[in-house]
C-alpha cells in the first residue's frame, strides 16, 4: 500500500496544490488526494500539463485521487450540467497520471430506496463510462454512521439508501461498469458492523481507494458520529485487523488518513502532516 495525504482537518486551506505536494513530499507521502480545480490551478501556475507532471515527478508525489464533480445527488439539470465538463476533467487528470476518482453516497434520501438505486446506478454508469474511457477507476464510498440514516438523529432523508458494503456492491452491480469499485473507509466499515473478514473477502480489483481513521474510545458502533473521528490508533477500531484484511485482499493502491473532526489535527498543516505520518507509521504503514 502507498500513502496519500488527505487535507481533511489539516489546516491546509491556504495552501495551493503545489504547496500541498511539497508538504506531502517532506513528510514521506507518495501521493495526495486532490480535486480538479486545484489541479487546473497547478497546470496554470506551471504553464502546461507537461510542466506540472515534471514537477510531480521531481517531488516523487503522485495525484492519487480526485473527486467526482458532477452533482449526481440533485436533479437531472444539475447532473447534466456537471457531466458536460467531465470528459475534459477526465482527460486532464489522466494526462497527469491520476487514475482514481471518488464520490460519497448519502445513507438516506427523500425518495424510496428502489427509486434512488435505479437513478443513482444510471448516473454512476454514465460517469463511470466516461472515466473508464480515460483509464480512470471510480470509487464509491458508503456512509455508515447511524445518525445519518432515516431513523437517525440527523437523517439525510426520510428513506434509507445504502449504508454498508453489501448495499454498495449491489449498486455497483446495477451500474454495470467494470471500472466502478469501492472507497473503503475504516470508519464506515466499523459503523456498519463489518470488520477484517469482510475486508479480506474483497479483491484489489474491487478497491479503488482506502481511508483510514479511528472512532473515539467508548462510543461504540452505533455512537460513532461522522464528524468526530480521531487519528488512526487513538481510538477503538481494530485497525490492525482492518489493515490485515486489506493485505489479504491484495490491495496495492493508496491509503489516506481522513480525519473529519470538530477541530484541526494540529495548529499548523506542517504539524498535522507530521502527526498523521507518525500515526500511520505506528500502524506499520
Amino acid at each position: 500500500m502507498q500513502l496519500s495525504l488527505n487535507s481533511a482537518r489539516m489546516g491546509a486551506g491556504k495552501l495551493n496544490l503545489e504547496q500541498f505536494v511539497d508538504l506531502a513530499a517532506r513528510h514521506g507521502f507518495s501521493g495526495v488526494d486532490t480535486g480538479v480545480g486545484a489541479v487546473r490551478q497547478l497546470v496554470e501556475m506551471r504553464g502546461d500539463a507537461s510542466a506540472a507532471m515534471d514537477y510531480l515527478l521531481e517531488k516523487s508525489v503522485a495525484l492519487a485521487t480526485f473527486g467526482f464533480d458532477p452533482e449526481w445527488r440533485k436533479d437531472d439539470e444539475a447532473f447534466a450540467k456537471g457531466m458536460a465538463d467531465l470528459p475534459a476533467q477526465a482527460e486532464l487528470m489522466a494526462s497527469l497520471g491520476c487514475t482514481r476518482c471518488l464520490t460519497w453516497m448519502p445513507s438516506s434520501a427523500d425518495v424510496p430506496k428502489d427509486e434512488w438505486m435505479a437513478r443513482t446506478a444510471k448516473r454512476f454508469a454514465e460517469g463511470g463510462k466516461i472515466l473508464g474511457d480515460h483509464g480512470i477507476r471510480f470509487g464509491l464510498e458508503w456512509v455508515a454512521p447511524h445518525h445519518f440514516r432515516a431513523n437517525g438523529a440527523t437523517p439525510m432523508g426520510k428513506f434509507d439508501t445504502v449504508h454498508d458494503l453489501p448495499g454498495t456492491l449491489e449498486l455497483i452491480a446495477l451500474a454495470g461498469q467494470p471500472n466502478i469499485g469501492l472507497l473503503v473507509d475504516s470508519y464506515h466499515i466499523y459503523a456498519s458492523g463489518a470488520g477484517e473478514a469482510e475486508v479480506a473477502a474483497l479483491t484489489d480489483a474491487q478497491i479503488v481507494h482506502v481511508h483510514i481513521n479511528d472512532a473515539p474510545k467508548g462510543v461504540g458502533r452505533e455512537g460513532a458520529k461522522d464528524g468526530e473521528r480521531v487519528l488512526p490508533g487513538d481510538g477503538e477500531i481494530d485497525l490492525t485487523g482492518f489493515l490485515r484484511g486489506l493485505r489479504t485482499a491484495g490491495y496495492t493502491g493508496y491509503i489516506a488518513a481522513e480525519i473529519l473532526a470538530p477541530e484541526n489535527i494540529a495548529p499548523s498543516a506542517e504539524e498535522s502532516a507530521d502527526k498523521i505520518r507518525t500515526s500511520l507509521r505506528n500502524l506499520g504503514l
